[in-house]
Parts: C-alpha cells; sequence; structure tokens
C-alpha cells in the first residue's frame, strides 16, 4: 500500500521469490536502498532487535512499530519520528465512536473482539504462526491491543484492573486465546473487555451507555447506531492502513484525521496489559500506578 501512496519499497526478508526489493539485513536495506521511512512489522518478540539494527545502521528517519510497541522508550531517541501502528484509530467506526462518546457523561462501556486464530492465515496452521507462540510475543492479550489503545483514547487513563485469562483452549501452542477483563477508566466506572481466539464468527464491538443515549458501535458490519439512529460506513481491508502512513508521511498534522498513537501512548498500553497479567496471577483488583 505504500506503492499506491507513491513510495518506492524495499524489505527486509529471508525469502528469495518476491518481485520487489528485498535485502537480506537491515543494516544492507539502510546502507543501499537508504530509506527515510521504515516500518518494524515483525513478530512482537523481535521488535526490539529490530529498532536496534535499525539503530546500528544509522537510520534517522520515520519509524513506524507495529503494535503492541514492546520496546522501551529509551531505545527510541534516535530516530526522527516514531509511532506505533493501532491503526482503527483511522476506522471510521471507532472515529464515530470517539465524537459521539466526547463531551458526554459515560457510565458504561462493553468491548468485544474475538476471531478464531485459524481465520487469521486460513493458508497456514494456527500452531504455525507466531501469534500461536508466548516466547514470540504471541497472544490475544497484545495481538488485540487496539481495545487497549481506542478505549485510552476515548476514556483517559485506566484506573484499575480484574483480570482472567490464559489459554483455555486448544488453539495456541502456548500462548494466551481468551481474556475477560473489568476494569475503572477516568470517564467511565465499569468498563469491561473481553478478547479471545476462539470466536468462529469474528466480532468486534463497542456499546456504551451514556447520559446521552446507548451507542453501539460495530466494526465488522460499518455501523454505529444511536438508539434508533443507524449509520453506515464504507471500510475496505486496507483503508486504515493507508491513512495511517499518509499521516505517518505527512509533514504537518491531518485536521481531519486522527494522530498516529505515539511511543508514550503505546506504552502505557504495554504498561495496562502488564498490569492486567498481574491482576490474573494475584487473583485481584490491581491498580494502575
Amino acid at each position: 500500500m505504500l506503492e499506491e501512496l507513491g513510495h518506492d519499497v524495499a524489505i527486509v526478508t529471508g525469502r528469495t521469490d518476491l518481485e520487489r526489493a528485498a535485502f537480506p539485513s537491515v543494516a544492507d536495506a539502510v546502507n543501499i536502498f537508504r530509506p527515510d521511512y521504515a516500518v518494524v512489522s515483525t513478530a512482537t518478540a523481535q521488535h526490539l532487535p529490530s529498532v536496534a539494527a535499525l539503530e546500528a545502521a544509522d537510520f534517522t528517519g520515520r519509524l513506524l512499530i507495529e503494535k503492541p510497541l514492546a520496546v522501551p522508550l529509551i531505545s527510541l531517541g534516535s530516530f526522527g519520528r516514531v509511532g506505533v501502528g493501532f491503526n482503527l484509530r483511522f476506522h471510521p467506526v471507532v472515529r464515530r465512536l470517539h465524537e459521539l462518546l466526547a463531551g458526554t457523561r459515560i457510565y458504561t462501556v462493553e468491548a468485544y473482539v474475538g476471531q478464531h486464530l485459524a481465520l487469521w492465515r486460513p493458508d497456514r496452521e494456527p500452531r504455525a504462526v507466531y501469534s500461536a507462540r508466548r516466547a514470540d510475543g504471541g497472544g490475544v492479550l497484545r495481538d488485540l491491543s487496539h481495545e487497549w489503545d481506542y478505549l485510552a483514547m476515548m476514556l483517559g487513563g485506566c484506573r484499575g484492573v480484574f483480570a482472567r485469562g490464559g489459554r483455555v483452549a486448544d488453539v495456541t501452542e502456548d500462548s494466551d486465546d481468551a481474556w475477560g477483563v473489568v476494569a475503572e477508566y477516568e470517564r467511565a466506572p465499569i468498563v469491561t473487555v473481553q478478547l479471545n481466539y476462539l470466536d468462529t464468527q469474528v466480532h468486534r464491538r463497542v456499546v456504551a451507555t451514556t447520559e446521552a443515549g446507548t451507542v453501539e458501535a460495530d466494526l465488522i458490519a460499518g455501523t454505529v447506531r444511536v438508539d434508533d439512529s443507524l449509520e453506515y460506513f464504507t471500510v475496505e481491508r486496507d483503508d486504515t492502513y493507508r491513512a495511517m502512513h499518509a499521516a505517518m508521511l505527512a509533514d504537518e498534522p491531518v485536521p481531519t484525521s486522527p494522530a498516529v498513537a505515539t511511543p508514550e501512548e503505546a506504552a502505557g498500553t504495554d504498561a495496562l496489559i502488564r498490569l492486567i497479567e498481574t491482576s490474573a496471577l494475584t487473583r485481584s483488583w490491581v491498580e494502575a500506578a
């Protein structure tokens, strides 16, 4: 899609069957291709080594890191601009939900996302993808961390959580596949979130009760309902990614576009994920720092 936006693109990969320019190492790519924008889309456990390789190769351009961040902020100081790939910020349903919740009193929020791991990459066995392995940074809590990002964007900081989750089925090798979380946010006293790799029907929705009425947002159907009023949105598969890259590459903020997630915001999501894991381990409500 970067090519569609008019950019020359090369990738770092061990594959040799690709038509576009490919390099065996980050150093080769930086020294020969000389990019001014880099995207780290490796398995989560490889984010930090990938960033370190870019720094070692003296890359100082703009950098986008796939979510979750999983990189200490101290490791990002040498790059021109850094964003984190929470592309659902650019989904029109999420944007409309954000607009509707702004400036109104929120009572409760319920977020649900579920998609069976076998449906993610139908051409591969579920246990063959990195998501299935804890050592590679897989697991639904991190893979589907968009919910934590957009909830913080809409509701402010998380004040505390009680969580249960882990590997409850057998679709992964050893990574977590389902979580249920009860949380308190600055703008919403009761927030419940469920994430799983198990739903064979595929759902991603949010229901919020507010003083202005009940809002139901369905990202899969592309709809937002406020009581009896229903809005429809057309979203192509790659639209949110195109919008995110365009925002990263713009020299000035685009007034009609959301901002790309900052490393600081993404680090907050990483911290919340650790808080959720602590709650499950200790079987207790855990306050945010």
